[in-house]
């Protein structure tokens, strides 16, 4: 969606959709991604509002990939 993404501060964010509830993200290997898929849009807007529009350092998914990366979060 370009309205949320046009929010997105997280750097490893790549996507979204409403249909099919996901947030996709870089994932932790090279040319790889990782998708979070949610059990519907309320816990989507959740996930998406809190952590990648805001407090990305906090996401599961940011520290699993600064981590794997061996980079300083």
């Amino acid at each position: 969606m370009i309205y949320e993404s046009s929010t997105v501060v997280c750097p490893f964010y790549k996507a979204s959709g409403r249909k099919g509830h996901f947030i996709r993200c870089d994932g932790i290997g090279q040319a790889s991604s990782t998708t979070m898929t949610y059990r519907g849009e309320r816990q989507r807007t959740r996930q998406l509002t809190v952590f990648c529009q805001d407090c990305y350092t906090r996401c599961e998914i940011y520290r699993m990939i600064v981590e794997s990366q061996g980079l300083d979060g």
